[in-house]
């Protein structure tokens, strides 16, 4: 008997949305599912949250015979969260399977301050899956059985960037909202300016309510000349620029598992990042990537000028780093994603033996 499609629910990228649009885990599932043959139905690639609403609910129902089990994405942010419980509910409606995926960094902190409604949903999960040591640890406390499935990266896409030696030359790559904290970077940038007559810094990522604020502390600053704003790139420019910059930073103030620092970690980047959320659960100070204190930007600078003045100390990071970034692979990534599907498949054998017992 050949087995049902898994329903994915997201927000996937249709073709030419990848300069508007930031690619999510989903979004990277999908592609990897589609490339080991594993079915799948998907929802949405509609612009606007009504628009996309209105497509997985009538994904949910409408193909409800098609479909087993279903993957649905958790955040921690109330708009998402709500999607979230009204897809979810209206799984178990259809007595369906659901895989709930926890995404967000700040759903800890959420539900410390005593947001139950996070609780019940999940609990309201078949199975959980967090893609971080560090919602590993905190839910598995919790009595919470949780499975570690990482962020799948086609490695095949990123080549290793070999550097003689590490210049101040500095990648920064997240939206310009307050939760990635773009303001440290130009702070750490002014230290760095007036430290070295090279330095130069991208600041890439999504606009958002900060970009504004940032040019113009960038302009006040009088770093015009040496900090460009590309607006979000893709993957090709990723790898442009790995090629011609030479450290990645990470200011985040709420973080998990963060794809874009698995990425140059896989370029061969140096990272430097604040040690926040489940950052020291990816980054092992000092051996696969460097870690200062939230919002420190002279401790930061000071981390980015070892790496510079220290060439076999960065290079041993580098490789320490790629390493580390090879269990993200995608076939590693997909034998858990099997292994997960055929647990939940048997659970269902097993029911369906023991009421048959009591037939």
């Amino acid at each position: 008997m050949k087995e049902k499609p898994i329903l994915l629910l997201g927000l996937f990228l249709r073709r030419g949305d990848e300069k508007s649009n930031i690619r999510t885990v989903e979004d990277r599932l999908a592609e990897m599912f589609a490339k080991e043959d594993i079915n799948t139905i998907l929802s949405s690639n509609l612009h606007g949250r009504i628009s996309r609403l209105a497509d997985t609910v009538y994904t949910v129902v409408f193909k409800r015979k098609e479909y087993h089990i279903a993957i649905v994405p958790l955040f921690g942010t109330w708009p998402s969260f709500l999607w979230q419980e009204a897809m979810t509910r209206l799984l178990k409606i259809f007595r369906k399977k659901i895989v709930l995926c926890i995404h967000g960094g700040s759903i800890p902190g959420r539900v410390d301050n005593g947001a139950k409604r996070f609780d019940k949903a999940l609990q309201r999960a078949d199975v959980l899956v967090a893609p971080s040591g560090y919602l590993l640890e905190y839910f598995s406390k919790k009595n919470l059985k949780i499975h570690l499935i990482e962020n799948p990266l086609d490695l095949s896409d990123y080549k290793f960037h070999k550097k003689a030696f590490i210049r101040p030359r500095i990648i920064w790559m997240r939206a310009f909202t307050e939760t990635y904290n773009p303001a440290m970077a130009v702070r750490v940038a002014k230290r760095l300016a007036n430290t070295f007559e090279e330095f130069q810094m991208v600041m890439a990522g999504k606009d958002g309510a900060l970009t504004s604020p940032v040019k113009k502390m960038v302009q006040e600053e009088g770093l015009a000349d040496k900090i460009i704003f590309p607006g979000y790139i893709n993957s090709q420019e990723k790898i442009a620029f790995a090629d011609q910059y030479d450290i990645y930073i990470n200011t985040n103030k709420i973080d998990n598992a963060p794809v874009s620092v698995i990425e140059y970690m896989a370029l061969g980047l140096p990272v430097v990042s604040v040690n926040v959320g489940g950052m020291p659960y990816l980054i092992k100070h000092e051996q696969n990537g460097l870690l200062v204190n939230d919002d420190d930007d002279e401790a930061m600078f000071v981390q980015i000028c070892r790496l510079i003045e220290n060439a076999s100390f960065a290079k041993s990071i580098c490789c320490n780093a790629f390493n580390q970034a090879q269990q993200y692979g995608e076939q590693n990534i997909c034998t858990k994603w099997q292994s997960t599907f055929k647990e939940l498949m048997n659970d269902d054998k097993t029911k369906s033996q023991i009421a048959s017992n009591f037939i």
